[in-house]
């Protein structure tokens, strides 16, 4: 791994002028202060008001940022480092620290001799100034999967998008329009958790400032149009051990899936409530997890079912590398640090219990009556969850990290499900 020096000395041969510290809060939020190329080289960190982002209490909120040299980015005149968050005076690392709760992750499996591997389909919708979401004659609601141009208004904006993160080194793989109308996807290279959590952020930071650069907004928002499919971050899950992918098993006909994936399966079922706090924490996510939009509703699980919780996929027979489970309720209103730590805890934990995600579901689920759990219908049923039920996150969330994200989501959620939106106005203006 690079040092800070190492980061310097390249930086002052590109001719770098500023230096961007950036950090995360605890709602996945990616903030930033922007010093003189000068200034960090003398001081090599930043410093900033936690209180002001919801991370320390307002008698104790100063707090350092003390860059992490092997996310260092060089774009343009600029040097991008991702920090980790420090307590003042000589303190300790911030228990609030988004990758620091990742990293707590990692260090959980490297304990066992296993590490995770995960990544995300990051779907976003591209919005005029209007709000009105970018078509073309042909584009209508739930019909424009993989169009091609000219059919594609958006075609050239991704080919856009994917040099810049090449540039960025971020590794896009595959983008393709999605379902809805000016919905994409861009998918890329899957990593460890902390790794893949840091390069969600610089990919949606990305995608918005190369739309914004054309005049348009790409939003993340999970249900940005009504009547069309909402905006998921399906994340793709495996686990080894230092020779073989833990997931795969060639004497398994259904799906290749080894018990151990089974019992990972078993574990996100059996958490799934609490999950949706962390995966899908917004008011908005709930808009989305409706039926008919190819957005999970049950605590199923199957094989190439995009109407289930977590989807085994299965396009290929003894694809050992490759071989993964889909958690299928995420989206990308989530904090991934959080979301990604928290699913890999739920699946641990139910490999340690032997926890049976009962049997695949081959059907379409939303004309199914299967009594089965249901996922959480609003926010403040998924709170009520994850207040419940919070045990297998282990030391990952510290009590009073947990107390905090409950009590600011709580007021979120009251907040915002308090304003009246158009739909209720067409509704109930004259009632």
């Amino acid at each position: 791994m690079p040092s800070i020096d190492d980061v310097l000395r390249k930086a002052e041969s590109k001719g770098v002028r500023f230096v961007e510290l950036e950090y995360i809060d605890l709602f996945g939020t990616l903030r930033s202060e922007i010093l003189s190329f000068e200034a960090f080289k003398s001081r090599r960190s930043g410093a900033f008001d936690a209180s002001s982002v919801g991370l320390s209490e307002i008698q104790w909120s100063d707090a350092l940022l003390v860059p992490d040299p092997s996310t260092a980015i060089i774009k343009d005149d600029t040097l991008m480092l991702l920090c980790d968050i420090w307590e003042p005076f000589g303190g300790k690392r911030s228990l609030k620290d988004s990758r620091y709760i990742a990293s707590k992750m990692e260090e959980v499996l490297n304990k066992k001799g296993l590490r995770g591997l995960v990544g995300p389909e990051m779907e976003f919708t591209i919005l005029t100034k209007e709000l009105k979401p970018v078509s073309t004659l042909g584009s209508m609601p739930k019909i424009n999967y993989h169009f091609s141009p000219p059919s594609d208004p958006l075609y050239e904006l991704k080919l856009r998008i994917l040099d810049v993160l090449t540039e960025l080194g971020l590794e896009p793989e595959v983008t393709h329009h999605e379902v809805g109308v000016g919905q994409s996807e861009v998918s890329i290279r899957a990593l460890s958790i902390l790794k893949e959590a840091d390069n969600v952020m610089r990919l949606k930071k990305t995608v918005k400032i190369v739309a914004s650069e054309q005049d348009l907004i790409a939003t993340f928002m999970p249900k940005p149009v009504p009547g069309d499919n909402g905006n998921g971050m399906h994340i793709h899950m495996s686990l080894w051990n230092s020779e073989e992918n833990l997931f795969y098993d060639d004497s398994d006909s259904y799906a290749e899936l080894s018990q151990e994936g089974r019992y990972f399966i078993g574990g996100i079922l059996d958490h799934i409530g609490s999950l949706s706090a962390i995966v899908a924490p917004t008011v908005n996510s709930y808009k989305r997890l409706v039926p008919g939009y190819e957005a999970p509703i049950y605590a199923v699980w199957g094989r190439a079912n995009r109407s289930a919780a977590v989807r085994v996929p299965v396009y290929r027979k003894g694809a050992k590398s490759s071989k993964r489970i889909e958690f299928r309720v995420p989206d990308s209103s989530c904090n991934p640090y959080l979301a990604f730590a928290a699913a890999f805890s739920a699946g641990l934990d139910g490999i340690k219990k032997k926890i049976n995600p009962g049997d695949p579901f081959n059907g379409n689920i939303y004309t199914a009556n299967l009594g089965v759990k249901r996922l959480p219908r609003s926010l403040h049923e998924a709170l009520d969850a994850l207040e419940s039920d919070s045990s297998y996150l282990g030391d990952l969330f510290d009590q009073t990290v947990l107390e905090s994200y409950l009590s600011l989501k709580r007021r979120e959620a009251s907040n915002v499900g308090s304003w009246p939106s158009k739909a209720e106005y067409k509704a109930y203006l004259y009632v």
